[in-house]
Formats: structure tokens, sequence, C-alpha cells
């Protein structure tokens, strides 16, 4: 992107703006933009909306923001508040403390969120780390599927390489997706790897080489080709070695 002879654009204390191609955009305080924005360093502080698309280096987000488009960012996007993004969103690394929701699909190399995430289409990363919770409409796909639960988690299908969902055994924080006092369980229909580790899961198939399932787990059927070990208090209805 070239915004080298582009100006900044500075919102301080409560203002708007229309959008274009900027170097830097800083909003402090209370801002809206009123069509897409093209960047390369995005940051807020306050509360924001961007009434179109997002497209940046590099952005930061301290409080909370809507926007009403995609956003695409090509190295990393921070999140500490509450992010809603009505399009798909797309970045190399993804690195969240709070709430982030997206109306489309996510794509990204590192997903590391501490809080919420909920996104109704698919999310794919290579990297996915979660302390917290999540929502996924579709497929939840990585090479690395790391989750601590503090509340619910669903997918419709999960697939990675190495899977490991453990309960934390703190307290769950407020919960901005779900119900607050809903028990700490992932649900999905299908759940497939390589290397799979599962506690206090609910699913229909789970699919791999070497599966462990753990305490809480209730599986209809498990299918494994090299290894599958069980706790005694997990519930399976039907194992098949393929």
């Amino acid at each position: 992107m070239e915004n080298g002879n582009e100006q900044d654009l500075v919102i301080a204390g409560s203002g708007s703006s229309g959008g274009g191609r900027f170097r830097q955009v800083r909003i402090d305080g209370y801002g809206k933009l009123l069509s897409d924005i093209d960047c390369v360093e995005f940051g807020t502080n306050g509360k924001s909306e961007v009434r179109g698309s997002l497209q940046a280096e590099k952005a930061s987000i301290n409080g909370s923001i809507r926007i009403h488009g995609a956003v695409r960012i090509s190295d990393t996007l921070e999140v500490n508040g509450e992010t809603k993004i009505d399009g798909d969103a797309g970045f190399r690394q993804l690195k969240g403390k709070g709430s982030t929701t997206v109306g489309g699909s996510l794509n990204g190399e590192i997903v590391d969120v501490e809080g919420g995430i909920n996104v109704e289409g698919d999310c794919e990363a290579e990297t996915v780390i979660v302390q917290g919770g999540f929502r996924i409409g579709g497929l939840l796909s990585g090479g690395i599927i790391d989750v601590t639960m503090y509340w619910p988690c669903q997918a419709e299908e999960i697939g990675g390489e190495k899977i490991m969902v453990r309960r934390s055994g703190l307290k769950s924080f407020l919960n901005p997706f779900l119900p607050k006092f809903a028990s700490k369980q992932l649900k999905a229909d299908t759940i497939e790897g390589d290397e799979i580790y599962l506690e206090h899961t609910v699913a229909q198939t789970v699919r791999g080489n070497r599966i462990t399932i753990g305490p809480g787990c209730v599986i209809q059927r498990v299918e494994y080709k090299h290894s599958m070990d069980r706790d005694k208090g997990a519930q399976i209805n039907e194992i098949k070695q393929l």
C-alpha cells in the first residue's frame, strides 16, 4: 500500500471525518469515520465507528469500535476492549483481550485471545490460542488449536494437527456471548486432527491418529488410527480403530 505521501488523520475529543487514504489514523475520545479507511497505522482509544471497511498494516483498539465493512490488517491487530466487525476479517496476527465479534469469516496466521471471540463464518489460522470462550458458526481450523475454557465454547466443526481443550479451574469471568451460568463445555459436531486431547467436550465424532478423551467428555463415536486413551468417567458410545 502506497501511503508515503498521505497525511495523518487525528480526532481528539469528539468528531467525525470522511474516509480516504492516510499515513496514520488516530482517535482519542469519540470518533466516526464515514467511509472506507486505508492507512499504514490505525489506533483508537475510547469509542469509534468506521462506516465502511478498514485496511491497514497495523491496528490497535483500546476501548470499543464498530466496523461496518471488512477488515484487512497485513501485520498485527491488537484488541483491548470490544471490537465488532460486520464483514470478513484478515490479518497476520490477532492479539485480543476482551471480546471480538466478526460477522463474516476470520483468517490469519496467529489468533491469540484472552476473553471471547464470536465468528459467524469459518475461523482459520495456523495457531489458535484461546483463554476464555468462543462461538464459531462454521469450521474452526488450525495447525495448533489450544483452548483453555473459562466459559462455554461452540463450533460446528474443528480440524487441526494438534488440538488441546482444557477447562480452567477458575471461576469464569463476564461472558459477552452466552448465559453467565452455563457450564464450561466445548460443543462440536465433528473434531478431527492428528493429536487430540479433550476435556469437558460434547461431540458426535472425534477422529484422529492419537486421541485422549479426558474427564467430562460425552462422545458418540471415536475413530482412531494409532492410540486412544480415555478417562474412566468419560462417556463414549462407540470406539473404532481405523
